[in-house]
């Protein structure tokens, strides 16, 4: 393997551990979903934030007395108020998540097997690379759009528990997807980046087989003369 092909693999192994950090991240991070409240008799006096991540979060509401900040605990209110989020949706995400974050270290592991040493075998050579930046793309995209499904059919309406619901809080309309869920489609990017630089790095070595077969018929035709 020449130098050209192992600058392209460490890159690849970079793009990876990038692609890790940021699925990390997005699992540790409280900002999958970020939304404002008020409360519907006195909106112009009332004020909330809410953020959580796949796990836990926080919200703060403030009924012109301060501001008051509470705990989120996701998977509590996955429990006791099935309500608050689809546990499909949130269990798809999750594992998906985790998944692509295993196919991402799998591929950083054979980037820098394949950087240091040349591989025969055919899921830890560079071919193999495809397969495992693959299957973290479609991992990541299919917790994208598990979420994004989740965003459009419950956390649009509501992201409050059922005793805000009581004390006359709203969220509809008032929410957005946040940075923690965003990580996750720029990891996506990453790995199909990864598949790119594989595909370059594969057809730099076939130009290279081509080309000595080339010069060996051509000096052939000039012994011949």
């Amino acid at each position: 393997m020449n130098y050209f092909k192992r600058g392209m693999v460490f890159l690849t192994f970079f793009v990876a551990c990038i692609s890790m950090g940021l699925l990390v991240a997005s699992l540790g991070t409280k900002h999958w979903v970020e939304a404002r409240a008020k409360r519907i008799k006195n909106p112009l006096e009332s004020d909330g934030k809410i953020n959580f991540g796949l796990f836990d979060g926080k919200k703060e509401l403030n009924v012109a007395y301060g501001w008051r900040t509470y705990e989120i605990d996701v998977i509590h209110l996955l429990k006791y108020e099935p309500e608050f989020l689809s546990y499909g949706f949130w269990l798809g995400t999750t594992i998906f998540v985790c998944a692509g974050l295993l196919f991402s270290a799998i591929s950083a592991v054979f980037s820098a097997i394949n950087t240091a040493t040349t591989t025969s075998r055919c899921l830890t050579r560079v071919s193999g690379l495809y397969l495992w930046n693959f299957l973290a793309v479609v991992c990541d995209v299919v917790a994208v759009c598990l979420w994004t499904a989740q965003f459009f059919l419950n956390i649009q309406y509501s992201v409050l528990t059922r005793e805000d619901k009581d004390n006359e809080w709203t969220s509809e309309n008032m929410a957005e997807l946040g940075f923690s869920f965003w990580f996750v489609v720029v990891a996506a990017i990453s790995s199909f980046i990864n598949i790119i630089l594989v595909f370059i790095t594969n057809t730099e070595r076939d130009v290279e087989t081509i080309i000595p077969v080339l010069e060996e018929k051509t000096n052939g035709a000039i012994m011949l003369y």
